[in-house]
């Protein structure tokens, strides 16, 4: 029993982790690629590495950046360029 308190502990922990990671990446505005540092912890203190979003997607009328999937809820997100329809921009008051 005390097994199956602890996966069923792990299990609800990830699960937190990938919600809580989900929630702070839709708040990134769609049209804006990013470059992510990623961190191991709440703090941001054990850092883990980088990623980038992977470009800009047309779809339709709809432009925007093809998101990283990111592996860890705790990243700060940094601004690379916008996906406008005439490609990657990158705005004069950056």
């Amino acid at each position: 029993m005390k097994t199956r308190f602890k996966s069923l502990l792990a299990v609800t922990t990830l699960a937190t982790a990938v919600a809580t990671a989900a929630a702070a990446y839709t708040e990134l505005d769609p049209h804006i690629a990013y470059q992510y540092t990623l961190y191991a912890d709440e703090a941001k203190t054990q850092y883990i590495g980088e990623a980038y979003d992977q470009g800009c997607v047309v779809s339709g009328q709809n432009v925007y950046a093809r998101r990283v999937q990111l592996h860890t809820p705790y990243f700060d997100a940094t601004p690379m360029y916008v996906c406008t329809g005439g490609g990657p921009t990158l705005p004069e008051n950056w």
